[in-house]
């Protein structure tokens, strides 16, 4: 009794897979890194969008500020001109 597995019938044609060039590789490899560059570009709008919701609400105090600030320097340059010029 033996053991051994069978011969495969080489009769039948076998399956044979074309490889890709490296050409079409790299034009497979450019349209997925595309597909993902726009997923995360969609990701980082819509979350973009909320930080910015969340950032108004912080921010806007202190650039009311910083204005009020930047205000009052204009202000003391404008009466220091005013005072040098005769």
């Amino acid at each position: 009794m033996s053991t051994l597995p069978s011969k495969p019938d080489l009769t039948e044609p076998t399956e044979v897979q074309v490889l890709p060039t490296w050409h079409d590789l790299g034009n497979r490899f450019r349209e997925v890194m595309k597909d993902i560059g726009i997923e995360i570009g969609h990701t980082l709008k819509k979350e973009g969008k909320e930080l910015e919701r969340e950032l108004q609400v912080r921010l806007l105090p202190a650039l009311k500020r910083a204005r009020l600030e930047i205000e009052k320097l204009i202000s003391r340059l404008e009466e220091r001109v005013a005072k040098k010029q005769p």
